[in-house]
């Protein structure tokens, strides 16, 4: 993919921050060199590998990634036979293979969030072998350890006693020369490697040895004693044994390392790209980022709340919403200075630029950018004083360059369409150019102040007008992309709002000509129009929610209603059983004895008593329809204020007004 515009769109910056996220200088270097992809599949990988980190730093969690040392220029240098790693590289190769272990340990804890990341994680090889060989020949300081062979262990032994028969000795002569005051220094020193004494020059005969030099004021002469000097001519015979026994050791663990060198290699790789997605995904989650769609045959763009990441750091950013179905391949944008018509337009870019890089953007779920093979941008000056290139030529050329190059994969951005040349020449030559752009299918933006552009774009059913919004009470830019209509300069109404004479404002009127200050008056009368539209909108949604909650609130209610009364029926029904059983056994009871007695005084009074039970029960049938408070025509009662259901509508309404017949 051709990209060659990463300073003008800000993308350098975008790497920048994203290397600040990194671990290693490997991981940075790998976000140095992050650029556009040419294959639409690497992309979705790679969106869906930093989807997968960012879910785990969401859920509080993170890859358990530290700093380690690129080594394969150093694996390069050791496959030739005789080479070896230095201890501190064996350091290196033991940390490498610790972390690649560690993560893939991670990963089989985590394998669901981390599926995307299988691929790339399984490719760790364990080498085992090799970490345990490190381990047991160097230990954490870079020290080659005594048990690496027996040679070296019988050299350290060696070095241990002569150490100590040279301090006994030394500890002799000082306390002779420290009782004789010949002392300089209260304690023996090191010169060239030998243990000397630290004598008063003008004693430096008292004690017999070699000279091995004075200080710098020629004050104190360092004397090595001749009874230490064979002690010390050993010592130095055995730190060179020692030397080579760690040499032959370092060349003989290599030579055991070197047929791992290709796994060794792949960890290598395989933790650069890891350090490098968990730094994009820390992007995506710090700039509020999603991966949006991307298609190579839709050719839509859609923004939703979408933000230039780098405006976010230093204030406030109105989110651009942009939606261009697929067949719109050009954007005119259009609209008063300083009103963020560049900023849009690079937005855009950047968000594209990123998007084909396989990162987040930062806009909503839902966004979706075309597959773009190439980025065609000029924005700002861009003349080359090398060159003799002005601003008008350097322009030119870049025009020149994107029709040459541009196909219908490709994403032209140009900052001011026409500009610096003659008004009408200018004009022309960008409308010829954005013809020719719109005939290669080339998915165009530009910005401009030409009004036959405004034009071009309302003829021509691929290309959209779109504006930046203006306030025109306060004269100030609102930042927002409003599409379907082009927007004023609003020069004459800034330059009056800022001073300048009524007289000289309509001068420029008259000179401007009744067609120029029509189309200016219709743009701004538009502008005015489509503020007065979206604020009534505002309010009409708004009282959509309040109604719409309102609704629900009641809806929830009625719901509730009905459930109590639901539940006060079975209650009632019940206790009605219950008093209707009892007061059927009691006839039954009554009629039964005054049969078998032939209605005598006595089953006389009992009916009667029983009579009388049967009337407490239907009092207890009212004190059950008072607990229960249930009544049929409390529950269809209607007075104002009351919410109804219009079943023929479907719909809840709220009475305003009752009349004596419609109390239902």
């Amino acid at each position: 993919m051709k990209f060659d515009t990463k300073d003008s769109l800000g993308f350098d910056k975008i790497c920048e921050i994203i290397a600040k996220e990194t671990e290693s200088e490997a991981g940075s270097s790998r976000v140095g060199n992050l650029k556009p992809l040419s294959n639409l599949n690497e992309i979705i990988v790679q969106q869906d590998r930093i989807s997968a980190l960012r879910n785990l730093l969401n859920n509080s969690d993170d890859l358990p990634i530290s700093d380690f040392q690129d080594i394969r220029e150093d694996l390069k240098r050791c496959k030739v036979s005789g080479s070896y790693f230095s201890a501190e590289k064996l350091i290196q190769i033991g940390e490498i293979l610790r972390q690649s272990d560690i993560i893939r340990q991670y990963f089989r804890t985590h394998k669901e969030t981390l599926r995307a990341l299988e691929f790339l994680i399984t490719g760790f090889s364990p080498l085992n072998p090799v970490y345990k060989l490190i381990n047991r020949i160097v230990d954490e300081d870079a020290r080659i350890q005594d048990r690496a062979s027996q040679e070296l262990a019988g050299i350290r032994r060696d070095t241990q006693r002569e150490m100590r028969q040279l301090h006994r000795a030394i500890a002799r002569l000082m306390e002779k020369a420290r009782s004789e005051n010949w002392l300089h220094e209260e304690n023996p020193t090191i010169r060239d490697g030998r243990l000397v004494l630290p004598l008063r020059t003008e004693y430096k005969r008292k004690v017999r040895g070699i000279i091995q030099g004075q200080s710098a004021t020629g004050a104190t002469t360092f004397v090595e004693p001749m009874e230490i000097v064979e002690i010390n001519n050993r010592l130095k015979e055995l730190e060179q044994e020692e030397k080579e026994e760690i040499l032959k050791i370092l060349r003989q663990i290599t030579e055991e390392i070197r047929p791992y060198f290709p796994e060794l290699e792949q960890n290598i790789v395989i933790l650069i790209e890891l350090d490098f997605i968990r730094a994009c995904a820390k992007f995506s989650k710090k700039f509020k980022c999603s991966p949006p769609t991307i298609s190579e045959q839709d050719r839509k763009i859609v923004l939703i709340n979408s933000k230039h990441p780098l405006l976010t750091l230093i204030k406030k950013v109105v989110p651009l919403n942009l939606s261009l179905p697929d067949g719109v391949s050009s954007m005119i944008i259009t609209g008063p200075n300083a009103g963020g018509k560049t900023v849009a337009m690079k937005t855009v870019g950047l968000l594209s630029v990123m998007a084909m890089s396989g990162l987040h953007i930062p806009a909503d779920e839902g966004s979706h950018i075309p597959f773009f093979d190439k980025f065609l941008v000029d924005i700002g000056d861009l003349q080359s004083i090398e060159n003799d290139l002005s601003t008008f030529s350097s322009h030119v050329s870049n025009l020149k360059t994107f029709l040459d190059r541009a196909t219908h994969q490709s994403l032209v951005l140009i900052d001011e369409l026409g500009t610096g040349t003659e008004p009408v020449e200018g004009s022309a030559l960008g409308q010829a150019v954005l013809e020719r752009l719109v005939e290669k299918r080339a998915f165009t933006i530009v910005t401009t102040h030409h009004n036959s552009l405004k034009a071009f774009a309302d003829k021509n059913p691929e290309v959209v007008n779109a504006a930046m919004e203006f306030n025109t009470e306060t004269l100030s830019p609102t930042y927002r992309l409003c599409l379907g209509f082009p927007g004023s300069s609003y020069a004459l109404e800034i330059s009056k709002r800022l001073g300048l004479p009524n007289k000289v404002i309509n001068r420029a009127r008259n000179i401007m000509g009744d067609d120029s200050v029509k189309l200016e008056s219709l743009l701004l009368e538009a502008e005015n129009l489509k503020i007065k539209l979206e604020e009534k909108n505002k309010i009409a949604a708004q009282n959509k929610k309040t109604l719409d909650k309102i609704i629900s609130e009641y809806e929830s209610r009625l719901v509730s209603i009905r459930q109590k009364h639901d539940k006060m029926d079975k209650e009632l029904a019940k206790e009605l059983e219950k008093i209707a059983g009892e007061s059927r056994s009691q006839i039954e009871a009554a009629v039964k004895e005054i049969r078998e007695r032939d209605a005598d005084k006595e089953s006389i009074v009992n009916a009667k008593k029983i009579v009388e039970g049967i009337k407490q029960n239907a009092q207890k049938l009212k004190k059950v329809q008072k607990r229960t408070g249930y009544s049929k025509e409390q529950e269809k009662e209607i007075t104002v204020g009351s919410w109804v259901k219009v079943e023929n509508l479907d719909d809840l309404g709220q009475v305003v007004k009752t009349s004596a017949k419609s109390k239902r």
